[in-house]
């Protein structure tokens, strides 16, 4: 770029937050930049407008939600939530029903109005909210990628979004309620936000800059406690930052914005539970915070975690291929990381090389990827402590859709020519788009209600006792709210142990008086339920089992009344 040459920034305003897009650089030479010249900030509105619109669309199209999760926890957990059921009920939503459930309120809050007469357009909301995504990555396209011939620079910002945007796991989980897109976009948001803080002038402006990253970063992370794996590459990234533009103050409130965002979606819960059980993460990190609630050890899930070093090296290429619990249980293919991972390697051993070669002098090739050194940065940080963490695919969205963004700049630091980046281009995305095979979370079919269960009458203030490791909370909050639910021989809780909820579950299976039931899953099998009511001196009554009915698909559920004598 010239020294004569200038860009101007254009700013749009998402329901993540302010998203920042850089927008059009000018040249003197006017006719080159015609297209350019056109944008105005309205375009932009247009735009993220539209990529909403379109993801929206897309959730329509794909189906309601009908994965297990859903069954198994969100729905329970916000309506556990909002009717202090944690200490009434004993986690029948097992483990999971303890976790935050502020990202679950959203859809709660569609099924719970009359919206969910309407299910297509609760499909709708729920996919165009987890649009914001595509539209943080649009940001970051533009802020990043930034040649200097039009037909160039937005050829190759659409390559990088669309190979983001179209991955295996973004266009899986769109409409659903796994909340990793719910996280992910104030990830991404937090992101753009410290590129932005790194390519400004303005010290106020920075710093403002920094505390929007810093509340973005918090809120992604409190909404979701796996977005925890972020939190080394969004520090490494700001840290880096405030160290080029050699401020502290911008780092601090970097990090009092992370955890006011932080404490504003999570706090309340935390201290909900800590009232409740003397662990603000129960039953979670119980080997530290030790609640008689519950065993004192770590919950970890370790299924897709790395298995050797080489593993953890090159773990991209493991889903290049179809395969079964790598790192999801559903069977699924993206070569985007694997191409991503080739492309980086490429891009920085010629980027490398040719900055020798000029006595240290920065390439053009730098100045036309302004701020993918952070996004490198960040991606690798976070990779590693995905895979050492977690391993589990749904969790590392946020990576997936950065993939074009690294592929492109790559080439961009690989090719110097325009018709080679170009094609490059269009050959990675076009390879990336034919080889996925999408992962099968689960959708169900339309009817007349989004949601729509029907439990059997229950008397007042009776127990039902669920015993089960199957997904089947999502029936109490249209069941008897008077009626108190047990889970037990879960995930979580046995007979076994010796625990204050395992306790108090023997306690109240085992006090005369109010009416009891025990959950039946799948065929009936009356020997197996009295052998389990058996251990608290009870049987099944002579009495037939009543069916609950869902739109959910997955296991039929029947409530099956217990002697009373």
């Amino acid at each position: 770029m010239s020294s004569r040459s200038r860009s101007e920034d254009q700013l749009f305003s998402t329901p993540s937050g302010t998203i920042a897009c850089e927008g059009i650089e000018r040249s003197n030479v006017q006719a080159l930049f015609a297209i350019d010249k056109q944008f105005k900030a309205w375009h932009f509105y247009a735009l993220i407008v539209l990529i909403c619109g379109g993801v929206g669309v897309l959730s329509v199209a794909l189906g309601p939600d009908n994965y297990w999760d859903l069954r198994y926890y969100h729905l329970y957990a916000p309506w556990a939530y909002l009717h202090d059921r944690y200490l009434y009920d004993i986690g029948p939503a097992q483990e999971q029903g303890f976790l935050n459930p502020t990202a679950d309120l959203l859809f709660y809050g569609l099924i719970s109005s009359p919206l969910n007469e309407t299910p297509r357009i609760v499909a709708f909301i729920m996919g165009a909210v987890h649009g914001i995504n595509a539209a943080a990555l649009f940001g970051i396209c533009c802020h990043v990628i930034r040649p200097l011939p039009p037909l160039e620079r937005w050829t190759l910002r659409a390559a990088a979004g669309l190979m983001g945007a179209s991955g295996a796991g973004f266009v899986s989980l769109v409409g659903t309620t796994t909340n990793d897109l719910t996280s992910s976009l104030f990830v991404m948001g937090a992101l753009l936000g410290v590129l932005r803080v790194a390519g400004s002038g303005n010290e106020g402006g920075a710093r403002l800059g920094f505390s929007a990253a810093g509340l973005l970063s918090g809120i992604g992370i409190g909404l979701k406690y796996t977005s925890a794996i972020y939190i080394p590459g969004l520090g490494a990234i700001a840290l880096l930052v405030a160290a080029r533009r050699r401020t502290i103050a911008g780092l601090v409130v970097f990090g009092v914005g992370a955890l006011l965002g932080f404490l504003a979606v999570a706090g309340y819960h935390m201290l909900t539970l800590w009232h409740a059980f003397g662990n603000p993460t129960f039953p979670y990190l119980n080997q530290i915070f030790q609640s008689p609630y519950w065993e004192p050890e770590a919950v970890r899930d370790v299924r897709f975690l790395p298995q050797n070093f080489w593993q953890l090296v090159t773990y991209p290429f493991y889903w290049a291929t179809i395969d079964t619990y790598i790192v999801a249980e559903p069977p699924f293919r993206d070569w985007r990381g694997a191409i991503a991972y080739v492309a980086a390697a490429a891009g920085l051993a010629a980027f490398a090389i040719n900055y020798l070669r000029n006595g240290y002098r920065p390439r053009l090739a730098a100045k036309q990827t302004r701020g993918l050194d952070l996004v490198f940065i960040f991606v690798i940080l976070s990779y590693f402590s995905w895979a050492l963490g977690f391993g589990y695919y749904r969790y590392a969205v946020p990576l997936e859709m950065l993939t074009g963004i690294v592929t492109i700049g790559s080439l961009i630091w690989l090719f110097e020519e325009r018709r080679l980046r170009i094609t490059a281009a269009i050959v990675s995305l076009t390879l990336a788009a034919t080889t996925t095979v999408y992962l099968d979370w689960g959708r169900g079919r339309y009817g007349d209600r989004y949601v729509d269960v029907r439990v059997p009458p229950l008397p007042a203030h009776s127990v039902v006792l669920i015993a089960t490791w199957d997904p089947v909370a999502f029936f109490i909050p249209y069941a008897e709210p008077t009626a108190q639910y047990l889970g037990i021989e879960n995930n979580y809780l046995e007979l076994s142990q010796h625990n204050g909820l395992a306790s108090e579950v023997k306690r109240i299976m085992r006090t005369p008086g109010p009416p009891k039931f025990i959950l039946n899953v799948d065929a009936f099998n009356g020997n197996k339920l009295n052998s389990l009511l058996g251990q608290f001196g009870l049987r099944l009554s002579a009495s037939p089992c009543q069916p609950i009915w869902s739109n959910l698909e997955g296991h039929a559920l029947s409530l099956c009344p217990v002697a009373d004598d």
